[in-house]
Formats: structure tokens, sequence, C-alpha cells
């Protein structure tokens, strides 16, 4: 028996697929009724009927594989068509949210998904180049970004039947700890925490005195560290102090693993600053925002004004880590080695269970802790036991190697992936510096990057950056098990052909 017959999916697992995703396709039809309202309010009839066309195509889309895939026909999942499930979902869900962009006539076809899958991945890369910008389209994108930070996943767990499914779709997306035992519980927990923290977060923008529909937009995307702004020029548009540390204070909490945020809530404080993750994230933005600031000052970026190099550093910092892509200034007259700095913030990421990407500060943190436990074992005696413990979410935790393995192979699949993409996209923009942040950027889901990204920008670094942001949204596990469950089928093929 070949691996491809031991590997392959289920029929019964195919149809549970489909019935979930007609399940998203009719939550993201009822979706697009909100920018609808807007678009009749504000903008001109072609809004309000291209919101219209979506949501009627989206919702019979939904409704024709209902038909088609009913509940009693739907079985359990494995955690492989868990992770075929996540990986199938956010692409549908990128094209159904990419409509508008199409109708509206804003954008082709291909501009239009680059948009759609930009936005539902919080990444922040925009092509669409009007101002002002229609405030329908201004909110489908800051609302695409306010799902995409949520998770699609917890959508459909909040709405499907219990089963073991839930706790495998809930880990195949990337979430590795629950508040709760009960996975259900946790998603609603995590829901309404995030629906609480974003109501916070427009309250702090309207008392800092922005109009209603920018505090909700930029609300929106700044607690699902989007990044998608209103202006061209993003933050820097309101060259406010105030309305910057406000944006900081909320990209670190939408950055911050939201189990660490509820334990804080529920008084449990000591163990929040306890944590590796929190501890790992400070550490990494004090150093990269003295390094930043020095450059900054060394090449007389803003003169020698320490408190305004320092602010911008500082919240470029913040952004940068948290996956945000929000900006303060123009980063693009800032020396290289700011961007070398700001590339290894990409890379690393936020926390687990938060709305940022990246390989993850917990994984991070291990990385290097593995690093030390290694040097400890080499040049110590052979009869040393190194007890590999870590502090984290009110606990220690024994570590163990196949967890460092496996921490390590993430590392290196998501760092080969950046590589590969940066080097596709060189070919194009004659530029190390430009692709490689472009690559970073993409993958890491920020959306920060130079004004080589427009509507003109080749098809073949579109293309690239689209994979880069689904990528970067759920993680290097389900492409793998894709990759692995294709070779197996070819394998699988071959040998059946020898056997004849």
């Amino acid at each position: 028996m070949n691996s491809f017959f031991i590997n392959k999916i289920k029929p019964s697992e195919f149809k549970t697929i489909a019935y979930f995703t007609g399940t998203i396709c009719i939550i993201l039809g009822i979706f697009l009724l909100l920018p609808l309202i807007i678009a009749l309010i504000y903008d001109t009839p072609k809004y309000s009927q291209a919101f219209l066309i979506s949501s009627i195509i989206t919702i019979v889309v939904g409704l024709l594989i209902r038909a088609n895939f009913t509940r009693n026909k739907i079985g359990e999942l494995s955690l492989k068509g868990a992770l075929i499930f996540v990986f199938s979902i956010w692409g549908v869900t990128a094209l159904f949210t990419s409509l508008p962009y199409f109708f509206t006539g804003l954008l082709g076809p291909l501009d239009a998904i680059f948009q759609g899958m930009s936005g539902i991945t919080t990444t922040g890369f925009t092509l669409i180049d009007i101002q002002p910008i229609p405030r329908s389209i201004a909110f489908w994108e800051a609302f695409t970004q306010w799902i995409g930070g949520l998770g699609v996943i917890l959508l459909i767990i909040s709405v499907i039947p219990s089963s073991t499914s839930l706790k495998r779709l809930y880990f195949a997306e990337g979430r590795t700890e629950q508040m709760t035992p009960n996975i259900r519980h946790t998603s609603k927990i995590f829901i309404k925490l995030y629906i609480i923290l974003t109501f916070l977060s427009i309250l702090i923008y309207l008392l800092l005195g922005l109009p209603k529909f920018e505090a909700l937009c930029y609300a929106l995307t700044a607690i699902a560290t989007g990044g998608f702004s209103i202006f061209p020029s993003s933050v820097d548009y309101f060259n406010t102090p105030a309305i910057e540390l406000a944006t900081i204070i909320i990209m670190i909490i939408g950055s911050t693993n939201f189990i660490l945020l509820y334990r804080l809530i529920k008084g449990n404080f000591k163990s929040y600053y306890k944590d590796v993750e929190v501890k790992t994230m400070f550490v990494l933005m004090a150093i990269a925002t003295v390094l930043i600031t020095i450059s900054l000052l060394a090449n007389q970026t803003y003169g020698s004004d320490i408190i305004e190099t320092l602010r911008h550093a500082l919240f470029q910092v913040v952004s940068v880590i948290s996956s945000t892509g929000f900006t303060s200034t123009d980063v693009n007259i800032w020396p290289p080695f700011c961007y070398h700095i700001m590339i290894i913030l990409m890379i690393c990421g936020g926390g687990v269970c938060s709305t940022a990407s990246g390989i993850k500060l917990y994984n991070v943190y291990l990385l290097f802790k593995s690093l030390w436990w290694e040097g400890q074992h080499i040049f110590q005696s052979k009869n040393t036991i190194i007890h590999k413990k870590i502090y984290h979410d009110r606990r220690i935790i024994n570590i163990t190697n196949k967890e460092i393995k496996s921490v390590f192979i993430y590392a290196i699949l998501y760092i080969i992936i950046f590589i590969v993409s940066a080097t596709i996209i060189l070919i194009f923009t004659k530029d190390i510096q430009v692709a490689y942040v472009i690559s970073a950027s993409a993958i890491g889901n920020i959306g920060i990057g130079p004004e080589f990204i427009n509507i003109a920008t080749p098809t073949v670094v579109k293309i690239v950056m689209i994979i880069e942001f689904w990528i970067g949204r759920i993680g290097v596990w389900p492409i793998l098990l894709l990759i692995v469950y294709e070779i197996n089928k070819i394998n699988g093929t071959l040998e059946d052909k020898f056997e004849e």
C-alpha cells in the first residue's frame, strides 16, 4: 500500500469542508451588507450596486453549497482535513472579499484578489490609489482586516455544532493554546474580548478628537494589527503624538497573546509580566528602538531632535513587530540599517493567539533559549542534567526535544519561503533591499514597503505577494501538508503504474 492511500482525506471530510465553506460564504455575504448601507448614505450608486451584487453572489454561492452538503452529511475532520480547510477557506474568503473592488471598477481581477487577500490576512498593502477614498470602500478595507484579525475559523467554530472537529480547526489555524478546556467557550471568550477591545479603541480615538468614521476605521485596523489607512500617509496624516501613543498601545494589545490579556483582565498581573512572550516583546522593542534611534541620529534623518527621532523609532518598531504596518513618518528616507532591524522584527512577529503574524514571540524565545541549552550541553559534563523549562501562561512548562525540533522546522520553512520569494521579487525590483523588505513585509502581514508596490507592479510580484500574504496568515504547516500530500499522491500514482 502506498503512502497516498494512507494519507488521503476521506470523502466525508470533503463534504464537511464544503458545508463549512458554504457557512462562511453566507456569513461574508451578510457582512457585505454593512458597507452597502454606508455606500447608500455617502457614496455614488455604483458603490452600493457593487456591494449589493457582491453580497448576493456570496450568499447564493453559500446557499448552493449548503444545499448540496447538508448538516446531516457532515462528519468529523481529521487534523489533515482541518489543515486543508484552513488553507482553502482563507483563499475562498479573500476571493469573495475582493468582489467589491472588482465590481466598482477600481481594480482588475488580479488586483482585486491582491487587495482582498491583503485585507483579510491583515497585511495592509493596497493598490487603490484614489483620494478621497469612498467611505464604503474604506470601511470594507478596515472591516475585512478586523475579520482577519479575529480569524475566519473562530467565526465557523462559533456557529457549527460541537464536535471533535472544533479542536482540530482551532489548532489548525495556528492557535496552540486555549483559555478554557472547552474550545467553543474559548472561542466565544476570544470574540467577546476582541469586540470589547475594539469598542475601547474607538472610544480612545474619539476622545482624542478623531471624527467618528476615522475613529471607527483606525480602531478596526489597529486592534486587528492590520494597517489599512484612510489616508496615504497613514497615522502621519494626523501628526499628533497623542494619537501615535494611543495607536502604539492598541497595536501592543492586538499583538499580545489574548490568553495573557484575558488572565490580566482577571487580575493575574504577576503571571503577565513574568511570561516569556511579554518579556521577549518588550526586550525586542527596547533594543530595536535604541538601535534605530542611534542610526537615525547618526544620519541626521530628523536633524538632532532626539525626541522626534525617538518618537518615530518607537512607533515604527511597535508597528512592525505587531505586524500592523502603520507609519508615523516616511520610512522610505530611513537608512538601510533601520530597514535591516525592521526586517528582523517583521520575521519575529507578535504573540501566539494574537492578531499578529510572523514566527511568533514564543517560538523566537524558544529558538534562542534552545541554543543556550545546547551550549550548556556542549560545554558541561555529559552527566549534567539540563532542565529545559520556561514560564508561560501561569505555569512552568517543561520543553521537550520534539517541541524544539518542531519550532526549528517551522522557523526554517518560514525563512526559506521568505528568501525564495525575495529572490523572485529581486528579479523585477533589481534592488536587494527593496526585494527583502517587500518579501518580509508580505509574509509577515505588515504592509510597510517601498513605493514599488502599486497597480503597475509586475504580475509575478503580485502573485508571489498574494501567496506570501496567504502563508503568513495561516502559517507554514498547511502548506507543508499540501506539498507532502501532493508528493505522496504522485508517488502513489507512479507506484500504481509500475505495479501495472
